[in-house]
């Protein structure tokens, strides 16, 4: 994935990840989770867990993309999804809020369905019940299949012909 040239003029860019960004992995991770946590605080038991953050650092660096987002030199996100043969899962957009709102997300939604396309194999999405990301999946074409506990899951299944 590429960003556009419009979204790289304002100062973002993609980079890989390294071993060393865990703290700033697990800053932004905290700060675009805490509004959840708050709402959710029985399912995350009561806070943001250190220990937590970074065994999703470890197992997202496993994962077949994990890139951070930078805006001049400081880490404001990350983008990470796993392909595999049969679909595309394990997806995440941690954008604190000086990153939201200036087509990154769509961006990355955009991709995901080009490899979708690409390959003929299903992208499977969720997010927290209250996250307004929803309306993305949903304008992007993705559908709403299952809920469990404060989650709602979506898929995108590329029309095969």
């Amino acid at each position: 994935m590429e960003l556009t040239p419009d979204i790289e003029k304002l100062g973002f860019c993609l980079a890989d990840m390294k071993d060393t960004d865990i703290d700033d992995f697990i800053r932004v991770d905290k700060m675009t989770l805490q509004k959840y946590i708050d709402e959710y605080t029985d399912f995350f038991g009561g806070g943001y867990k250190r220990e937590i953050g970074a065994a999703s650092f470890r197992q997202k660096r496993k994962l077949t993309f994990f890139k951070k987002l930078l805006l001049k030199d400081e880490i404001v996100g990350f983008l990470n999804y796993d392909q595999r043969d049969d679909k595309i899962d394990n997806i995440s957009i941690r954008l604190i809020e000086k990153a939201q709102r200036k087509g990154i997300g769509t961006l990355f939604i955009s991709h995901l369905i080009k490899i979708s396309k690409e390959f003929c194999i299903p992208v499977y999405i969720e997010a927290i019940k209250t996250n307004p990301v929803q309306k993305l999946y949903k304008r992007s074409g993705f559908e709403f299949y299952k809920e469990e506990d404060i989650i709602y899951f979506f898929v995108y299944k590329p029309n095969i012909i």
